[in-house]
Parts: structure tokens; sequence; C-alpha cells
């Protein structure tokens, strides 16, 4: 979908301003954070949920958090909303046809193969976001950089306090 290669791209733009800011990568945090939860609809939803719990303690400490995951839990986004402060909910739509020919996990293919199972949005029910404050069409059609000053134009200047409640 290009979670990683946009997020990648705008912590270089948002550092070039300020110094207070991490990236997290799904791939990297599943390594850190829950990869024993495997794939199951529950196991991704408890790791979703650290991983929340991970940017809201960060967040807490003033350091902008840029996090390249999928959100696939109306619940999750509705937590962050809550209780994250100048939570920002990025929605990269990409239609099925285009990320199994990007393909670039290997997992459509495998899933085609019977080697690979719990695909998001193919075999595993995703809760796709109704309302996120920026949505981006990546179908091909805008470079990194667009994508990048997209974001950066629209992200929503919010300061309001978030309640303290961790999951």
């Amino acid at each position: 979908a290009g979670k990683t290669t946009i997020g990648n791209a705008l912590y270089y733009r948002i550092c070039e301003k300020k110094n207070n800011v991490v990236i997290l990568d799904g791939d990297v945090l599943k390594q850190l954070v829950g990869n024993e939860l495997g794939y199951s609809r529950e196991g991704r939803l408890e790791r979703a949920k650290r991983y929340s719990n991970l940017c809201k303690v960060l967040s807490n400490q003033g350091i902008d958090v840029i996090i390249c995951t999928i959100a696939m839990f109306k619940s999750v986004r509705d937590y962050n909303r809550k209780y994250i402060e100048n939570y920002v909910e990025i929605y990269l739509e990409v239609s099925e046809e285009t990320l199994k020919r990007r393909d670039r996990k290997g997992l459509y293919s495998g899933y085609q193969a019977g080697i690979v199972k719990n695909i998001v949005g193919v075999d595993q029910k995703v809760e796709f976001p109704e309302n996120p404050d920026i949505l981006i069409k990546n179908d091909g059609k805008f470079t990194i950089k667009e994508c990048v000053d997209l974001i950066e134009k629209n992200i929503p200047q919010r300061k309001e306090k978030r309640d303290m409640n961790y999951w």
C-alpha cells in the first residue's frame, strides 16, 4: 500500500523542521512488540493495542510518532482519537488489484498458491476507516513526494488534551 515508503519520506520531511520525531514500522514493531501473537484476528487486535499504547507513551513525552501499520480495527482507531493527543489518521486507500500487482512481500501470490493465509482484506476482515483525517488513493497516480506534500498540507492543527487511559 506504500505505508512504510510514504511514512519514511514524511519522517525525513518533518525532521527538517523538528527533531522530536520517531518512525515506527509495522514489520519492525512485530519483532519487538508481539510477534508471538501471530496473524489471527485476535492476535492482530492485541498487537494493535500494544502499538497504540507505545504511541501514546511516546506522544505523552512530546514526541511526534509516525507509525506505518495496518489500522484494521475501528476500536483501536477510536481509542487513538480519544486518548492520543494530536492523533492524525492517514488512510492510504489502494485497490485489491493494485495490491496484487505490486505484491512486494509475496503475500498475494503466496495466498494464491495456498502457502500464506490471514491476509488482511482477502481472508481476514478489515474495518476500513470511515472518517480518516487524510485519505490518499495510492494507486500510483501520485509520486511519494506528492503524497508527502498532501499529508503535510492537510495535517489538522489540533491541540486538545487527551485522557491518560491505556488499554
